[in-house]
């Protein structure tokens, strides 16, 4: 009988081990970008930081690896040991994160170099740092998160307050659900207003929009109020982001 009991128990917990080995092959993906207009309000963002920044999207974060399915509040980091070269990149990659990722505020290989050893070592797809890089850069294209806010008639304005279901329609638009895509914003004590800092989108391992499940702030941002503004960005007095008119790329996102 005691046979019998050790032999069922062993088999409960072998189907047990293995669905959580099933559940942790599965990996997910948050698509971090950040507002330069809300970002260099509360630092003190340069020219030299800001690389070939083209005044035509948001600044990528990073991509973030994510075995934890149920939130995206946890991510896995430091999967290996493979310090950050960016002699290893191709021209063509170089130039396309020198548009796309950089580091605004402070040194830009120090911010690459640090998403690279403790979220781009975790890519499932065990990609080199070229090919991780490229396709961080890439995506930033394809999930323009500018354009996809001007495509629903929302640009940067010091004066015009947004909600929640003016952004969210935007990029539901895009994504296809109205829960792919999360945000936090930074606080002016002085004056309470909200700006929009950080926005996420999140992806299956097939880069297919899913839910994101968690929103809580990281670092310096925090929950946004019900209304909060998307400002301009004024690196210097020079330059400054025009509100071109800019055609509906919703259908090209969803190919």
């Amino acid at each position: 009988m005691k046979i019998t009991i050790m032999i069922l128990l062993m088999f409960i917990f072998s189907q047990t081990y293995c669905q959580q080995n099933d559940e942790i092959l599965g990996y997910m993906y948050v698509f971090a970008q950040e507002w330069p207009g809300s970002i260099c309000k509360f630092q003190k963002c340069t020219k030299t930081y800001m690389g070939n920044y083209d005044n035509a999207r948001w600044n990528t974060h990073g991509l973030w690896p994510n075995t934890m399915l149920q939130t995206t509040c946890g991510m896995i980091f430091n999967c290996k040991d493979e310090e950050y070269d960016e002699n290893k990149l191709t021209v063509a990659t170089k130039t396309l994160i020198d548009v796309t990722w950089n580091g605004m505020y402070s040194d830009t290989f120090t911010f690459r170099k640090h998403e690279w050893e403790k979220h781009g070592t975790c890519h499932p797809d065990n990609l080199s740092q070229n090919g991780y890089m490229s396709r961080v850069g890439n995506l930033n294209n394809q999930y323009n998160y500018y354009k996809i806010l001007a495509s629903a008639g929302i640009y940067p304005d010091d004066d015009r307050q947004l909600t929640d279901s003016e952004v969210r329609a935007a990029f539901t638009k895009v994504l296809g659900i109205s829960t792919a895509m999360t945000y936090t914003c930074q606080k002016d004590s002085a004056t309470g207003k909200f700006y929009i800092a950080e926005l996420r989108t999140c992806f299956t391992q097939a880069m297919k929009p899913r839910t994101c499940d968690c929103t809580k702030p990281v670092s310096a941002f925090v929950t946004c109020g019900k209304t909060f503004y998307y400002p301009t960005f004024l690196l210097s007095k020079d330059q400054q982001i025009e509100l071109e008119e800019i055609p509906d790329f919703s259908q090209t996102f969803l190919e």
